[in-house]
C-alpha cells in the first residue's frame, strides 16, 4: 500500500508539477479528492447493496456515511482550486482561507449526516427488523474497513506534506468510516443470533461518531476563520528564536495570522538605542529569514530602540 501511495504522488503530483509547471499544493489536494471520490463511490455501492439485502440500518447508515465522504471530497476539490488563486486587489492576502471554509462545510455535512441516521437508528429500536447476516456481508465490511483506513493514511500523509487541515479532516472522515465498518460487522455477527437491538444500538454509536467528528472540526475551522490566537508555546518559541540573534534584547507584540495556505508573523524587537539603523535593519532581516524558514510563513519584524535604565 505504501508503494501504491508513493506511485500516486509521483504520477499525479511530482511529474505533473514538473511538466506543466503547476501548483503542487493544488495537485496534492486534487489527488486526494479524486482518490476519495472514486474509492468512496465504489464502497457506497457495495455497502448499500449489502445493507438493503440484510435489512440492516447500521450498514445503510454506514453506506451513506461513505457517500457523505464523496460530497466532502468534492468540496475539497473546489476549495483547493479556488484557494490556489493568488492575491488580487480585493483579496491582498490571497484566497487560502477557502480551504478553511471547505473544512467547515465538510464538518457541517458530517453533523447533518450523523443526525439523520441517529434519528433512523432510534426509530429502529421501536420498529425492529430481523437483520440477515452472512460471510458475504462481513467480507464487504472488512474490505470497506481496510480500504477506508488506507484512504485515511493517504489523506493524512498528503495533509502533512502540505500542512492542510482540510485533508487532515478528510483523513479523520475516512478513519471514522473504517471504525464504523468494524462496529457494524460486530453488530451483524451478533444479530445473526437473533439479538435485534444490537444493530440499532451500533447505528446510534456510528451516528454519534459522525456527529462528534463533525463538531470537533467545525469548532476548529470556525476558530481559525475567526482569527484564533496562536498557542502560548508557539509565541514562546518565536520569542526564543528571535532573542537567539545577538543584538536582540526584547521581543513583544507577536502576532500570527492564519490565511489558510500560509501564515504571516509580525513581531516587535528591541535593540540598543545606540545601534546604527543599518545594523538594526540587518538584524531584522536575519530574524525574518530565520522565522520564515522555521514556520514557512511570511514574517515582518519591527525594530524599536531599547533605552537604558
Amino acid at each position: 500500500m505504501d508503494r501504491f501511495s508513493r506511485w500516486l504522488q509521483k504520477k499525479f503530483v511530482e511529474e505533473k508539477a514538473v511538466k506543466g509547471n503547476m501548483d503542487s499544493r493544488l495537485l496534492y489536494g486534487s489527488l486526494e479528492a479524486w482518490v476519495s471520490i472514486i474509492g468512496n463511490l465504489a464502497l457506497f455501492a457495495l455497502k448499500l447493496f449489502s445493507g438493503l439485502a440484510a435489512r440492516s440500518i447500521s450498514i445503510i447508515a454506514d453506506a451513506f456515511h461513505t457517500l457523505s465522504d464523496v460530497i466532502s471530497s468534492i468540496v475539497i476539490l473546489f476549495g483547493f482550486k479556488f484557494s490556489s488563486k493568488g492575491p488580487d486587489r480585493e483579496h491582498p492576502y490571497g484566497h487560502g482561507r477557502l480551504e478553511i471554509i471547505a473544512t467547515l462545510v465538510i464538518a457541517i455535512l458530517l453533523i447533518l449526516t450523523g443526525a439523520e441516521f441517529l434519528k433512523a437508528s432510534l426509530l429502529r429500536f421501536r420498529h425492529p427488523l430481523k437483520v440477515e447476516s452472512g460471510w458475504e456481508i462481513l467480507i464487504i465490511l472488512l474490505i470497506s474497513a481496510v480500504s477506508k483506513e488506507w484512504m485515511a493514511k493517504f489523506s493524512w500523509l498528503l495533509g502533512e506534506t502540505i500542512d492542510s487541515s482540510a485533508l487532515q479532516v478528510d483523513a479523520w472522515h475516512h478513519r471514522s468510516d473504517a471504525i464504523a465498518s468494524v462496529l457494524v460487522a460486530i453488530g451483524n455477527v451478533v444479530a445473526a443470533f437473533g439479538i435485534t437491538w444490537v444493530d440499532p444500538l451500533l447505528g446510534v454509536v456510528v451516528s454519534a461518531l459522525i456527529i462528534y467528528t463533525g463538531y470537533d472540526f467545525a469548532v476548529s475551522s470556525g476558530n481559525r476563520l475567526l482569527g484564533q490566537s496562536p498557542s502560548e508555546l508557539m509565541i514562546e518559541e518565536i520569542c526564543k528564536q528571535a532573542k537567539s540573534v545577538a543584538g536582540i534584547e526584547e521581543v513583544h507584540q507577536v502576532q500570527v495570522h492564519d490565511y489558510g495556505t500560509h501564515q504571516e508573523i509580525s513581531l516587535h524587537v528591541e535593540v540598543d538605542e545606540q545601534m546604527s539603523l543599518i545594523t538594526a535593519h540587518d538584524l531584522s532581516e536575519i530574524v525574518e529569514k530565520m522565522l520564515a524558514e522555521k514556520y514557512q510563513a511570511k514574517t515582518v519584524v519591527h525594530i524599536e530602540p531599547k533605552k537604558g535604565d
